[in-house]
């Protein structure tokens, strides 16, 4: 019998689980770079628990209907509160040890307060630049959700955890990150931009021009463009951030 190379450690099997928040009525086109301008979407908020490793991973805290409505007045419905979801995975807020924020948007920190004993991490790109945004993007970053978290600033791929990686996909916005995760499917990336299944497989009459659709909201569209079509390449499993079809998954893989 031979024994394991004492030198190679296992990586941990990790399961993501979706914990839908609420449901914003929205423009596709906002989504899909120049594609499905007119048609309106129930685009689902999530937040995504990180199960299997060491420590409580939660990456982005999403948010509610009554901060849509507050901070941007859109037309919104909860699913479920931030509380209730975490209960889903029998954890309270409190309980969570990490934080991975994909970006600062409001759609992706509005509870991140509430997890009072986590590290908050981010690449320091993004939060320097949501501490002065872009005119472009502005409205999308609410200086009241994240100032004074405990933050753990990262600069470009960073391994957080055996198992978790941070992935800069720049474009969405300029401190963008998608985190990759290994899962007994093999890497499963949570895509950090704001994107729908489309963006990573185009319909048929668009997939012959773009392998990819960047996101509809960015800084960059060539630089979206090609982070899109970096986690294509390296995901077994990808996981867009905002793709209706997974409101009702227990667990991926």
């Amino acid at each position: 019998m031979i024994a394991p190379d004492s030198g190679t450690a296992l990586l941990p099997v990790h399961r993501i689980r979706p914990l839908p928040l609420s449901y914003v009525s929205q423009d596709m086109g906002n989504f899909t770079y120049r594609y499905n301008n007119g048609t309106r979407i129930d685009l689902p908020i999530f937040c995504w628990y990180v199960e299997g490793g060491s420590q409580r991973v939660l990456v982005d805290t999403g948010a509610n209907a009554v901060h849509m409505k507050k901070y941007r007045n859109f037309d919104a419905q909860d699913i479920n509160t931030f509380e209730d979801a975490l209960l889903k995975v029998g954890l309270q807020p409190e309980d969570i040890d990490v934080v991975i924020q994909t970006h600062l948007m409001i759609d992706h920190c509005a509870n991140t307060r509430k997890c009072s004993r986590a590290r908050v991490i981010v690449q320091q790109a993004e939060l320097e630049f949501a501490l002065a945004p872009h005119p472009i993007l502005a409205p999308t970053y609410i200086r009241e959700l994240f100032m004074g978290l405990n933050f753990q600033l990262v600069n470009g791929y960073t391994e957080i955890l055996p198992g978790i990686e941070l992935i800069p996909v720049p474009g969405h916005s300029p401190g963008c990150q998608a985190v990759s995760v290994s899962t007994s499917k093999g890497r499963a990336i949570i895509s950090g931009m704001c994107t729908l299944a489309e963006n990573f497989e185009p319909p048929a009459g668009v997939r012959e021009v773009m392998p990819v659709i960047p996101p509809g909201i960015h800084l960059d569209a060539v630089e979206a463009f090609n982070s899109a079509l970096k986690i294509k390449g390296m995901a077994d499993i990808i996981i867009p951030c905002h793709e209706p079809s997974l409101v009702n998954v227990d667990s991926i893989p």
